[in-house]
């Protein structure tokens, strides 16, 4: 644990002035996405409807000269538009990533931060909270920070990631559609641009145990179940291939925040136990979003979407001292779980 007491009011006094200096900065960013975007669009559009806007077989040739001299003046504006957008954009990850670095110094001061690190595809399959190991949607991820914490002789990382999931569709004209979408829409009303690539973005928190589990358990939101989606689906494919069952626990207001699936409910009990629960449901109303958890062999896995960035200062106001606090306990959230669990492993000996 981390040994000196943090003081969440001064340091949210402390990053006052920087986290002012990423919102303007996040604005003019905002600005020129809409602007580049709508832009891309707009030409998109141009490419499959230009013909019948303007018709060049009849269009005598000042006519002609003339839209090609504003397309031409379009092209230069985009450019430019386009130069400011690139140019600010980086200019915004850098100072956040600087910022972070600043906060998680302050938060674990033993703490490891690499704004550009990857993270172990086996570790993300091995959670199957996105995919199922050997399924057949592959998925890719992408890294924008990753935290390493010593615990002892072991090593807890939690990091913000992006994972695009590759579904094979057959060719339709809603899936044709659905790239103008993605590509050109999604960025201009998504909170951060980087996201509306991915069909997750938010935490991932995974760490080794001091005890192995047989076979795995997953926790995941109550509602999820009925939605329609891509983490929806996963659940889904993830029952049909490894025929997880679900688990009926004794504990209302845990299964009002919780669906536990496993394949072996014995072996479910004796890691949900009751003080297990009652630590995982307080844990769960200090987040303020969904919460997904498994337990596969001796590693513990966590994910919460977060579709403005993670591991990124601008996402709230976190010259607050009340989110700053929430910040430490998500990241602090696996050697919270893992303490609990050591404890009820070393009391049931």
């Amino acid at each position: 644990m981390e040994q000196n007491p943090i003081d969440f009011k001064a340091l949210s006094r402390h990053l006052r002035k920087g986290l002012s200096r990423v919102r303007r900065l996040r604005r003019v960013v905002r600005c020129l996405t809409a602007i580049v975007y709508t832009a891309t669009l707009c030409w998109f559009a141009f490419c499959l409807f230009g013909s019948l806007l303007f018709n060049y077989e009849t269009a005598d040739y000042e006519t002609s000269m003339n839209n090609w001299k504003y397309i031409m003046f379009g092209f230069i504006a985009f450019y430019i538009f386009h130069y400011a957008f690139m140019k600010s954009f980086n200019a915004l990850n850098r100072q956040e990533n600087g910022l972070m670095a600043g906060i998680l110094a302050a938060l674990f001061p033993s703490a490891r931060y690499a704004p550009t690190a990857r993270m172990d595809l086996k570790a993300l399959e091995n959670s199957r909270l996105f995919a199922t190991p050997g399924s057949d949607v592959p998925i890719s991820s992408t890294c924008y920070g990753c935290v390493e914490i010593p615990s002892g002789d072991r090593c807890i990382t939690v990091a913000d990631v992006g994972i695009t999931s590759s579904n094979k569709k057959d060719f339709s004209f809603f899936n044709f559609l659905e790239v103008p979408y993605q590509y050109f829409i999604r960025p201009i009303f998504g909170s951060r641009i980087e996201s509306t690539m991915h069909s997750f973005r938010g935490m991932f928190g995974c760490c080794a145990l001091r005890r192995t589990f047989r076979g795995y358990v997953m926790l995941l939101p109550d509602h999820l179940e009925g939605k329609v989606g891509y983490l929806a689906q996963t659940v889904q494919g993830f029952k049909d291939k490894y025929g997880a069952k679900f688990v009926h626990l004794e504990d209302p207001e845990f299964e009002r925040l919780f669906v536990v699936y496993a394949d072996d409910e014995v072996e479910a009990r004796m890691i949900l136990t009751p003080a297990m629960m009652r630590r995982l449901t307080e844990l769960r109303k200090s987040f303020d979003r969904d919460l997904m958890l498994s337990f596969n062999g001796n590693m513990l896995y966590y994910a919460s979407e977060t579709p403005d960035g993670f591991l990124r200062p601008g996402r709230r106001s976190l010259d607050d001292e009340r989110l700053l606090e929430q910040l430490y306990k998500e990241i602090d959230f696996c050697r919270t779980v893992e303490e609990e669990i050591n404890d009820n492993h070393i009391g049931n000996k």
